[in-house]
This record gives C-alpha cells, structure tokens and sequence, in this order.
C-alpha cells in the first residue's frame, strides 16, 4: 500500500502555501496582451461574460473556418474558455468603475487564470508528495522548486492553457494512485470526473484516460468485481464531460465529431471528418518520426526539457531508487504520459513551436518531478554528513539554475527572440522552401512548420535561454539593433553580420511594472511594493508549518495524524 499522510498539516499551512506563490506570480506577471493562441480564449470568455455566446474576434489559426451559423469561433475547447471567465468579468466591471485603469486591469486579469491554476498545481504537487510518504522538508523544497525553478512559473504568467493541464493531469494522476489503494465507488467517481475534466482540458488527453484503464485493469486483476465497479462508475462520472466537449463541437462546427484541429497523425486527419464550409484538411501532411520527437523533447540543444526545467535532472538521478520502491507508480506514469507523447511526438511542431521550452510536457512536470522528492529525503536522512552536505548543495545549485533559466524566460516573452531568430536564420541560412509542408497556404509562411523552426529545436547557435539572455544584456539599456547584434549568441559561428532591426524594435522587457510605472505610479508602487512583501509574510507562515510539521514527527508523544478535517488530499 502507498503510505498516506506522514506528516501533519493544517490546512491553514496549505493556505499559506497558496498565497506565497499566488502573489509572487501576479507580482511578476507580463505586460504582455493575449497573443496567438491565448487571443480567440480569451475573446471567447469574454463573449461568455458579457454578450451570452461563445463567438471570437480573431481568426486563429488563419485557416479556420466559420462555425455552421457563419459565426467564428474558437478552435480551443470551451474549458480552455470558461477558466477565464470570471477575469474578463473582472476586467470590464473595473474598466467601467475605473476607465483609466482598463489597460492595466487587462494585464492582470487575463492572466489571473493561470496565475492561480500554476498556483494550485504546486499545492497539489505538494499533497501529492505528501500522501506518498514524502517528509516536509523535502516535500516544500520540491514544491518551491515546481514552482519557482521550471516552466510552470512562466506559463503561469500567460493566458495560455498549460497550467491548466497541468492541474487536471495532477489531479488526475493523484486519484488514479488513490483508486488504486482504495478502489470505492467514491474514488472512482472522482477519477472520472478528474479524467472528464483533463480531456476538456485538451482531448488528446483521452489517451491518458485508456492508459489509466490500463493500469487499473493490471493492479486489480485479481479482484474482477472490483474492477468491473471502478470501472463503471469511473465512466459514468465521465460522461457527463464528455456529453459536454461534444455538445461545443456541434455548436461550432455542426458535428460532434469535429474539433477543429484537423491534427495529422501518421499520414491521415483526425477530427476533420467532412470538413466544415467546405474546408477540409488535407490528408498526408508531412509528420515526425515519434523517435525523433521524442528525442527532440528530452535531448535535443534547442527544447530539451531538462534545460528549461533543470530539477528534473533530479528525478531523473533519483529515478532508480524510486522505481525500485513504487514500480506501480512509474508504470501509471508511463501509460498516463508517453501516449501523448508519442502523439505529440510525431507532430512537426512537437516542442510546442513558438513557445518557451517543450510546452506539451508542462502538463506532467509535476508528477515527473515525485522522485525527486524521494531521492532528496533520502539523502538528508540516510547520507553520511559529507554526502548530505554535498548532496544539499548539489540539489541547491540546480535549483538556483533552474529559477535563474525560468527568470530568463519571464524575463523576455518567448515570441521576441524567435522572431529575431526566424529572421537570423534567413539572412545567415537562407530563406527555405516551405511550399511542401502541406499546412500552409500557398506563399504565406508557416510558423510551425519543420522549415521554420528547426534551428530553434537543433541548432545550438539559436537556443532560446542564450538567446533571451542576450537580449536582457541589451534591452535595459536600450541598446540599438547594430550593437545587440555583435554579440548575438550566432555569432560566435559565424562573422557575418546579420539584419535583426525589424524584429529586435518589437522586443522589450517583460514585466507589468515597466508600462504603468509612469502612467499610473501610485497604483504601481503599491502593487510592486505590497504583492512581494505578501509573498514573502505568506512563505514565512508557511515556513513556519513546515518547521512544526518536522518537529511533530521527531516527537513521538504528539500525535503522528492530524485532527480529522485537517489533511491535505492529494488531489485537492
């Protein structure tokens, strides 16, 4: 059996926990509006909030056609939506009490969302940690980790959905491991209902959904009836959200069988069946070799996930002593995660195209981030000194890396230096032939496509921390295009002198704080004065229930369970 709840904790310690996070993010939140994917999200919710229907102002992706009533829409699934709801509420009701503050309330708002959904994954990380047997030191310093030294923080402060995922997934995963232990109609119920909401999340999640079945079906082979309950109750409490993703697509497009993605999968079309006003998808677009891809996701010198969030390279260390411990839960992880891996994997924009680091592996860095956890309680309890003091400063230091490399990403947004890349790849690689790529239209450029963004994926010449480095050497001090551009990161390859004026002018820091200091200084000075110094009080307190939580299990007269109402679930 998973051991469950070592350690007592209050829930006013989660609490604490929440808002050290939650207010740091918003005090390090971009200045930047919803762009490309996040623009028809968030217009859709705003459609929801304050005109009653599910339309967008923006055609994105360019391609996508009219809804069947001649409306547009989004291509996003409606909870990618309805998570914005309440700030673009927000928004409008303080634009009209507060018209002047419309711009810098927008900031905020759409970026409220994920700030709290990567606000809650790393609560749930650290229950989840918590339920498995974890210690509480090690479990808060994994959790500050997620939080501050992976790509979590940086996509948490944009509209995009990530975060998102990354909530339903842990969730899910955390009750998959429950059903597992405790296989009641009740934890069933609640694993269909975190399952229906991960594929509202993103529906390729379904394949997460078949591999969890999988592991259930494996762990409770020996008990038939069991299983048959889990089973049917999981599917019934899952229904209701599936009835729901499908109710959108027919709103939308007229089928409940069309997404709107048109996804290409291995030489054929998924979810463009019939297409919609006439516009179909075409079939054989080119596609990665899933090898490839994956190869590209964990090793490659552009997108690997272990540079752009370095404590994984602690699991990965702690990976073998965690195995040999919980083979249940590494084999739950591999069926839950490498099927949409693999999907991902074969697609030609697979890291997640203009975005910073892998982004369709945010949604499992929480749970692949669990034997790290694991692997730092051992050494502070089982290590000899020396080994614990080496051991300590070995996980602090790739800690310190991994929050200085997520600075760099909040620090510029990620779409600034790919532009300037795309154009140094052009004037120093030559223009390339995209008219094959089979996505898109004739004579336009494609975005995502291999042609494009291969250099950012494989050339080391174009990494993208290097890059955004170089250019917060240069942005604060509003250096021009010529003078950034002889030390750009390329040119250590090469002694041409490349172009970049016409993207670099767009590039700026990145930071709320930078647009409104001036316009409205006195709210800006609260704001940035008064959201760290509640970060820093709430992480104290926290702090403080960490050290009594340790200082009750080295006790044994006090109790080793917390008062009934007092736990922290695993998947809340």
């Amino acid at each position: 059996m998973t051991p469950s709840f070592p350690f007592p904790f209050r829930v006013r310690g989660s609490l604490w926990l929440f808002g050290a996070v939650a207010f740091l993010y918003l005090f390090s939140t971009s200045r930047e509006r919803p762009w490309g994917d996040a623009t028809p999200i968030w217009e859709v919710a705003d459609s929801i909030a304050h005109s009653h229907n599910f339309h967008a102002k923006t055609r994105w992706p360019t391609t996508l056609p009219n809804g069947k009533d001649g409306s547009l829409y989004g291509l996003a699934p409606l909870f990618q939506c309805v998570i914005h709801v309440p700030g673009a509420y927000l928004q409008r009701t303080v634009a009209k009490i507060f018209p002047a503050y419309w711009q810098i309330t927008w900031r905020f708002t759409s970026h409220l969302a994920p700030t709290l959904l990567g606000t809650l994954a790393c609560l749930m990380f650290f229950g989840l940690c918590r339920r498995l047997g974890v210690g509480p030191i090690p479990a808060a310093a994994c959790t500050v980790a997620l939080a501050f030294a992976t790509s979590v923080w940086v996509y948490a402060r944009y509209p995009y959905s990530e975060t998102l995922q990354l909530v339903c997934f842990t969730g899910f995963f955390g009750k998959l491991l429950d059903v597992r232990d405790r296989p009641t109609w009740r934890q069933a119920a609640l694993l269909g209902m975190w399952a229906g909401l991960l594929v509202n999340a993103k529906p390729v999640f379904v394949l997460s959904g078949l591999g969890a079945g999988l592991f259930l079906a494996w762990e409770l082979r020996r008990n038939w009836r069991v299983l048959l309950l889990v089973s049917l109750v999981s599917l019934a409490a899952a229904l209701p959200f599936g009835a729901i993703y499908l109710w959108y697509n027919h709103l939308r497009w007229g089928s409940i069988y069309f997404t709107g993605y048109g996804l290409a999968f291995a030489g054929t079309t998924i979810g463009a069946a019939g297409g919609v006003g006439g516009v179909a998808v075409p079939v054989g677009v080119p596609h990665e070799t899933p090898l490839l891809g994956l190869w590209g996701m964990f090793m490659s010198p552009g997108k690997s996930i272990f540079l752009y969030s370095p404590p994984l390279f602690v699991a990965l260390l702690g990976l073998p002593r965690f195995f040999r411990r919980f083979r249940h839960i590494v084999l739950a992880m591999v069926l839950t995660i490498l099927p949409c891996l693999y999907v991902h994997a074969q697609m030609i924009s697979w890291a997640g195209d203009f975005a910073w680091g892998p982004r369709y592996l945010t949604f499992a860095l929480a749970v692949l981030l669990i034997p790290a956890a694991f692997l730092v309680e051992d050494v502070l309890a089982n290590a000899s000194r020396l080994r614990r003091w080496l051991g300590v400063a070995g996980v602090s230091a790739v800690l310190l890396f991994g929050g200085f490399v997520t600075y760099l990403g909040n620090a510029i947004y990620w779409d600034h230096y790919i532009r300037i890349e795309t154009e140094a790849v052009q004037a120093w690689l030559g223009v390339p032939n995209n008219t094959g790529d089979g996505i898109s239209i004739p004579g336009a450029p494609c975005p995502v496509c291999s042609e494009t963004i291969y250099s950012l994926q494989w050339v080391p010449a174009f990494n993208h921390i290097v890059g955004n480095y170089w250019l917060l050497t240069h942005l604060p001090k509003n250096d021009t295009w010529s003078v950034a551009e002889n030390d750009a990161p390329w040119r250590r390859y090469t002694n041409l002198h490349v172009n970049i004026q016409l993207n670099y002018a767009r590039a700026r820091v990145d930071w709320w704080f930078v647009d409104y200091r001036h316009v409205f200084p006195t709210l800006a000075w609260t704001l940035v004065i008064a959201l760290p110094l509640l970060s820093v009080g709430f992480l104290l307190l926290f702090l403080l229930e960490i050290r009594r939580a340790w200082r009750l299990l080295r006790d044994p007269a006090e109790p080793a369970q917390p008062p009934a109402g007092e736990t922290l679930s695993a998947s809340t």
